[in-house]
């Protein structure tokens, strides 16, 4: 009951009303650069839809600098890569997390030549398969700007969800990110406005106060007495005066 569940709620709301086609349940997160909190946003969307009642897969796509895997402190040395070379079934590289309806494919080993292995047919079926056996399907990248593999990703999923993290790159770079994804005939849902300090960025201040008006008493409460510590916002939580919005 913290801000910051109630603002990835709203993301995934968001998202559900951004999508034209109810079958485009295959998203790949992107940022332009490292650092961005591309993964963080992933993660925390996933719990958060599987705690709705999605049954919800994340795959580690990211075969640079692969990190959903140390959210959940899970090895990463069998997942898609293992898949995408070998004749291993799904089931072999597809984890069931702690967590109800959320499902995990890590990058497994890191290739040479990761463009190479994610520009495949075989990678577009997986694709195709596992929109099939999940409600949501959520595809970590690595960022677009510098390396081919998200602009592949972008290619063989549904939609494109960007995370910029406030007033870290120009205005012109992230209008780069955007040609970048539809220059490969992907199709932007929206961005993520991440790691906004609403204590000096006055306009956003509505989220934190608006969530104080309608919270449960007991969270009011809570806060009163200086608690800072979101409590369903997991596995990672943000600071309580940072949200992040789909626009």
């Amino acid at each position: 009951m913290s801000p910051d569940a109630e603002a990835y709620r709203i993301l995934r709301t968001n998202i559900e009303f951004n999508r034209k086609n109810p079958e485009d349940n295959a998203i790949t997160v992107v940022s332009g650069g490292a650092g961005e909190g591309k993964s963080t946003t992933l993660v925390n969307l996933a719990y958060i839809c599987a705690q709705g009642g999605y049954t919800t897969l994340m795959i580690d796509a990211d075969l640079r600098r692969p990190r959903l895997h140390t959210f959940f402190d899970i090895n990463n040395s069998v997942g898609l890569t293992n898949y995408l070379t070998t004749e291993l079934m799904l089931e072999d590289v597809i984890l069931q997390t702690p967590v109800d309806n959320l499902y995990f494919m890590p990058s497994g080993i890191l290739p040479s030549d990761a463009a190479g292995i994610l520009n495949s047919r075989r990678m577009s079926e997986l694709i195709q398969d596992v929109k099939q056996r999940f409600d949501l399907v959520l595809v970590d990248s690595p960022p677009i700007l510098g390396v081919s593999d998200a602009s592949v990703l972008a290619s063989e999923v549904d939609l494109t969800m960007i995370v910029v993290q406030h007033r870290k790159l120009p205005r012109n770079m992230l209008m780069r990110v955007k040609q970048a994804v539809e220059n490969v005939g992907g199709n932007v849902i929206g961005v993520v406005l991440n790691n906004v300090d609403v204590r000096s960025d006055s306009q956003y201040q509505y989220y934190t106060s608006y969530y104080t008006y309608y919270a449960p008493a007991e969270s009011q409460i809570g806060s009163a007495i200086g608690s800072s510590s979101p409590t369903t916002a997991k596995p990672q939580a943000a600071d309580r005066s940072k949200d992040s919005e789909l626009y």
